[in-house]
């Protein structure tokens, strides 16, 4: 069973190694990026992105550099250099020095970016070499279910999604990854699922979702949230 990351220096410091082990400086670059991502604060997400730029071009730099473009697409409002590393992200190939897995980590990261860029090719493409290399990499299925619900909205899609998702968080329970792997995705899938039952009003089944999200990143911002709308409508608009 994979060891929950309770505090974000702990997420960071489950950071991506090729040859050597991350510096302190790219680790907490890397914390930064979490931070800015889960306190939905995109000018921490830039100012680490920026200082990434000065660090180099070795595999876990550009590792983070382009996770620090995924994270800030997410948050929204991206400008022309935000769409500019986000591509680049998309169309990144893994350095060949990299093991099996570490590769299979880069490109589930050039999936995630092409998701979040609209470059359904790219993202199937990344996939495909992804599973070819670590095909338990729970981040796997997780783009996958990005993509699932992108394609529409009806009820049946949604049960499709719900069950992705759920295969995404027991992969996650059964995945031990190694110290240096990143270590990103479950509790995206774990709020994604809560907010699922929450439109078929199973709140405390959302609520169990909510609270296995925030063991695992403290303060996420879009978890918190949706704990304060389900308060908000069980009080009849007034938050508990």
């Amino acid at each position: 069973m994979r060891k929950a990351t309770t505090a974000l220096a702990g997420m960071a410091a489950a950071g991506f190694a090729a040859a050597a082990a991350p510096s302190a400086e790219v680790l907490d670059l890397a914390a930064r990026v979490h931070y800015g991502y889960y306190h939905a604060e995109p000018r921490t997400i830039d100012a680490a992105a920026e200082a990434l730029d000065r660090l180099g071009d070795s595999p876990e730099v550009l590792y983070y550099r382009d996770f620090a473009a995924l994270r800030r697409a997410q948050l929204g409002g991206n400008d022309r250099a935000g769409a500019e590393r986000l591509r680049a992200c998309a169309q990144r190939d893994p350095q060949p020095k990299l093991d099996k897995r570490l590769t299979a980590e880069a490109w589930v990261l050039a999936a995630a970016c092409a998701q979040v860029a609209g470059d359904e090719g790219r993202r199937e493409h990344a996939l495909a070499l992804a599973r070819e290399r670590d095909d338990d990499n729970p981040r796997i299925a997780l783009v996958e279910a990005w993509a699932m619900q992108t394609d529409g909205a009806d009820a049946g899609r949604s049960d499709a999604v719900s069950a992705k998702l759920t295969a995404v968080v027991e992969a996650f329970d059964a995945w031990e990854p190694a110290l240096d792997d990143p270590d990103w995705g479950e509790a995206e899938a774990l709020t994604a699922l809560a907010a699922a039952a929450v439109e078929r009003g199973q709140t405390r089944v959302a609520r169990d979702f909510i609270e296995r999200a925030l063991l695992l990143a403290p303060d996420y911002r879009a978890a918190l949230d949706l704990r304060v709308a389900m308060q908000s409508a069980r009080s009849g608009g007034r938050a508990l």
